[in-house]
């Protein structure tokens, strides 16, 4: 495939207080990703950030199309940086992640299956990783820190769920991509390195939303028995997965499901 014949591919960036991180993503794109670099369009959504990320990203990097928030609205302002790009494919990154190789591989199986709505890339680093998964298998969800997605389905279906602040709004986009009848893969060849900073996460946060945001997909998508077994299933995993904390770990848990009692979606 000739140069000219790449789609564009926009490069969707949401960063909140880690300019340091979003400045090595952004260098490793410029320097070392295995695209051409007059298709690729770069879209930074700082969501309100209080660090100078904006004024340094306009400082030291003013080819790049920043769109600063003036509130944080949590992962919908990944809808931002889609609303706003030109490319035929986004690229989805965290701004502590950053495609190590495999792109133009990525790109070319998409071009061939238009069925394909995303391709998750295979994550390293980081709490969540694709180590167990399969090259090619079919997937209803994905990791967002790296993940493809064709712009014909965010034309069909929209963005991000905007109820759903932080974590888990890769299952519910995952289900609402199935829903439209275009498919999800894993793409090992395709390598998105998640540093992972400790900046802005904690282990708390991460299990009060996880709690809330799964048991409001499930108020969302099912019904009936299914939806009262999976309610009950979901709490239970969310506290195995706390129990080396003891009983203090079910209170982001205890919080998530207090959250989701008022959650109006």
């Amino acid at each position: 495939m000739r140069e000219i014949e790449w789609p564009l591919v926009t490069i969707n960036i949401l960063a909140f207080n880690r300019k340091e991180e979003v400045s090595i993503t952004i260098d490793k794109i410029y320097n070392e990703l295995d695209y051409p670099k007059n298709r690729i369009e770069i879209i930074v959504v700082d969501n309100a950030s209080s660090d100078g990320t904006s004024d340094f990203i306009n400082r030291c990097y003013p080819d790049i199309k920043l769109i600063k928030l003036s509130v944080n609205i949590g992962i919908s302002g990944w809808n931002v940086g889609f609303a706003n790009g030109r490319g035929d494919y986004f690229l989805v990154l965290d701004d502590d992640s950053c495609v190590e190789s495999g792109l133009k591989e990525a790109i070319s199986y998409l071009e061939k299956k238009k069925k394909v709505g995303v391709l998750g890339c295979q994550i390293t680093g980081g709490a969540f990783t694709t180590k167990a998964m399969v090259h090619l298998q079919d997937w209803w969800g994905f990791i967002g820190a790296g993940a493809i997605i064709r712009r014909e389905l965010y034309e069909a279906i929209g963005g991000f769920s905007e109820w759903i602040f932080l974590y888990s709004h890769e299952w519910d986009y995952g289900i609402r991509v199935l829903d439209s009848g275009f498919n999800i893969k894993y793409f090992q060849n395709c390598i998105v390195d998640h540093r992972t900073s400790k900046i802005n996460r904690s282990n708390y946060r991460l299990r009060k939303f996880t709690t809330r945001n799964e048991l409001g997909i499930i108020k969302s998508y099912f019904n009936g028995l299914d939806k009262i077994l999976l309610y009950l299933r979901t709490i239970f995993w969310n506290c195995v997965a706390e129990r080396q904390d003891g009983i203090i770990g079910i209170v982001p848990i205890i919080s998530g499901c207090w959250d989701f009692l008022f959650l109006k979606i």
